[in-house]
């Protein structure tokens, strides 16, 4: 019992102890960040820029851009094209369930087929999804998704590659 209550606190100590160092490294990585004084005059190349909004960032660069973007830039690089609504109707959609088993991966991209499309897969495989979970494809805002009936809320971004 005494050694479980000693292991317990050296634990406990040994977690708080590798936290304070964690933050303390990001600590001194900030103060050792070049900072920019208001006496320093600025560049040619900055004045030649338009002030910058506080509320807006300077460039795309600096701003995470949107889900929709991210998926379109990824999937960008290949032709898709839209399947007819009566054959979406007919095979796809939520009362249309179908396991993926297969990928294969063409151009450094995972694709799988089923009723006789080929889709791209654009997102990550989520964790905790498997390829034998019974999923289905649904269109939604101008844009395809897997989604996993046992994981529902999650989906992922897929292409219909021509």
């Amino acid at each position: 019992m005494r050694l479980t209550t000693v292991l317990r606190i050296f634990v406990l100590i040994f977690l708080i102890g590798g936290s304070a160092l964690i933050y303390a490294q990001d600590q001194r990585e900030e103060a050792n960040a070049p900072r920019q004084h208001e006496e320093e005059k600025p560049s040619k190349q900055d004045e030649a820029k338009p002030p910058r909004d506080e509320g807006k960032p300077a460039n795309r660069g600096d701003a995470k851009p949107s889900k929709q973007a991210e998926h379109a830039e990824r999937a960008n690089s290949q032709q898709h094209g839209r399947i007819a609504d009566d054959k979406f109707r007919a095979h796809f959609g939520r009362q249309h369930t179908l396991v993926v088993n297969r990928i294969t991966v063409v151009e450094g991209q995972p694709r799988f087929q089923y009723s006789g499309y080929w889709f791209t897969i654009v997102d990550p495989w989520p964790v905790g999804w498997a390829y034998t979970d019974e999923c289905y494809i649904d269109y939604i805002d101008g844009e395809y998704f897997l989604f996993d009936l046992l994981h529902p809320g999650v989906r992922i971004a897929i292409v219909v590659v021509l």
